[in-house]
């Protein structure tokens, strides 16, 4: 089914406020860090999403780094 431009204009809009973080492993580098990660979201049934989400919120939590408000933060609004 095709998109209607209010739908296509909505979810331009949303994409725009959507932060991606990514990462990779490189052969001859860390191929098997990535390895052993996949291994593991198999096995815990977990998305890489969720799970890279949570690893950061728990380290940032821990240095007691915490949210607040900037330029971007209302730009994205």
């Amino acid at each position: 089914m095709a998109l209607t431009e209010a739908e296509k204009k909505a979810q331009k809009k949303y994409n725009e406020k959507t932060i991606t973080i990514a990462c990779s492993f490189k052969p001859g580098t860390d191929i098997q860090e990535g390895i052993r990660v996949k291994q593991y979201l198999a096995n815990t049934r977990q998305s890489a999403n969720s799970y890279i989400k949570s690893l950061i919120k728990a380290d940032l939590d821990s240095k007691g780094y915490y949210y607040t408000e900037d330029k971007e933060t209302k730009d994205n609004e």
